[in-house]
């Protein structure tokens, strides 16, 4: 047995053996501690669950008070004074042991009881540890709960302070059943709901649309919205009558999809530029010209029918991230010819070149360029007409001048056929060099990737039929 064992054998509790004795405090309590009037330890004993005997057992010959913690040994004399005074089973007290030889302290509740007439005190404890451990991780939740309460407190007045200061209105839609679930000051004056509130009202209520079925507005708008982000539609507001721009955001929301809905108003004219879109609209869908959006390097942003049409593409979706160089015939230098000429000058009309299809027909096409400035990014339209018809029929436009077939004319019979082709070949040759300097716009690098010529054999032949003296 071990040494405390040993102390309670000893004769200090009289007749309860010692097994049944550590049987009944191991049921009852966590450890044991015998002690004298004046508080020396003189036996402890621990329940086999208790994790720390080792402490417990250098108690032993010790004051007791000097085991604790400071801000418990006045609460430890206190207690004793009272069960000395009053030797009654007096209330439990909770006492925290300090830490020694880098062990941690622990808190344990103590209840003081009399052994027989021998003036010994028994100590009865009960270890808090694992309800100590568990008021800390219950305060840390909570302080972690605060925090996050109060961090969503400043988010939500940050919010309020936003929506209150933009002028545009903005209401947020619940989907998939079309109401508003939230809104700041504009759009309620907007919308006509000075003293009530949007909230819990549907969108069919706030605005006209063409088809009356129910959710046939917000499927619209969800439509729009997924298909690009900028997208905007010009509707009419039912109270008060006014025409106004809306533009959807689709986002999530707690796992649920909501809309946020922009909304300012049009100029009076608004009936008339309404009208103006449709039209364009219905133009660019259903046009017999072929209409594509590129950005800067040539990515197409927006294709129509027509388009589809011309260049053998099944869907719209197929164009998705390409480039418009895909499908013309000369490539990057027809994408750069029509690009610098239309950034330079805003336009580029008329340029001939061919379309190449998915499967590799060919078209000749006519195509003119517009530069459309969209806020920071350049975007440029353009118009793609097929010529391929009447292109066999079309005389060509730059063609042999009289002066140089008379000169050709003349070489025959005063010099060989070898002789008069290679002058022909000279006057041809001249021919597509000024055509194509003149489509680029004097550019020499792109009329040498025109003409598969490298800039130096360019300039060569520039220099041999003197016209370096166009440009620079």
């Amino acid at each position: 047995m071990s040494k405390m064992d040993d102390t309670w054998t000893s004769g200090l509790i009289p007749l309860i053996g010692a097994e049944s004795f550590t049987d009944i405090i191991g049921r009852v309590a966590d450890l044991g501690i015998v002690m004298s009037r004046d508080g020396k330890v003189l036996g402890v004993f621990a329940s086999q669950s208790f994790r720390r005997k080792d402490v417990l057992a250098r108690y032993e010959g010790r004051q007791l008070r000097d085991t604790f913690a400071n801000e418990s040994i006045a609460k430890f004399d206190a207690r004793l004074n009272d069960f000395l005074t009053k030797p009654e089973p007096a209330r439990s007290v909770e006492l925290n042991h300090k830490g020694e030889d880098g062990h941690d302290g622990f808190p344990v509740r103590y209840s003081f009881h009399e052994i027989g007439e021998s003036g010994k005190i028994l100590m009865m404890g009960r270890d808090l540890r694992s309800i100590a451990e568990m008021q800390q991780q219950l305060v840390a939740a909570q302080l972690t709960l605060e925090k996050d309460y109060e961090a969503r407190r400043e988010h939500d007045m940050q919010f309020r302070v936003l929506m209150a200061s933009i002028d545009d209105a903005m209401i947020f839609v619940s989907l998939p059943d079309g109401t508003v679930k939230d809104c700041n000051p504009a759009a309620r004056v907007l919308l006509g709901k000075q003293g009530g509130d949007l909230v819990g009202v549907s969108l069919d209520q706030l605005l006209e649309h063409k088809d009356k079925s129910k959710g046939a507005l917000v499927d619209r708008l969800v439509g729009l919205a997924n298909e690009n982000a900028a997208t905007q539609i010009t509707i009419k507001s039912r109270t008060p009558s006014r025409i106004v721009s809306l533009r959807p955001v689709l986002f999530r929301n707690g796992g649920d999809q909501a809309m946020l809905c922009r909304i300012v108003t049009t100029a009076p004219e608004a009936l008339k530029s309404d009208s103006l879109q449709s039209n364009l609209t219905g133009l660019y869908e259903r046009g017999a010209d072929a209409i594509v959006f590129v950005d800067t390097a040539g990515t197409i942003l927006s294709a129509n029918e027509a388009f589809l049409n011309l260049a053998d593409v099944t869907h719209g979706k197929a164009l998705k991230g390409r480039s418009i160089v895909d499908f013309l015939g000369r490539g990057s230098v027809d994408l750069n010819v029509m690009i610098e000429n239309a950034a330079r000058s805003g336009m580029m009309r008329a340029y001939t070149t061919r379309v190449t299809g998915e499967f590799g027909a060919e078209r000749a096409v006519e195509v003119s360029t517009t530069h459309v400035q969209t806020g920071a990014e350049a975007v440029f339209a353009l118009i793609l007409r097929d010529i391929s018809r009447v292109d066999n029929t079309r005389t060509e436009t730059k063609q042999l001048g009289e002066v140089d077939m008379q000169s050709v004319i003349e070489l025959i019979g005063s010099q060989s056929l070898r002789d008069i082709v290679a002058k022909t070949t000279d006057v041809v040759e001249k021919m597509c060099i000024e055509t194509a300097v003149e489509l680029t716009s004097n550019n020499r690098v792109a009329a040498a990737e025109m003409l598969g010529l490298s800039r130096q054999s360019l300039y060569v032949k520039l220099r041999k039929y003197d016209l370096l003296k166009s440009g620079t």
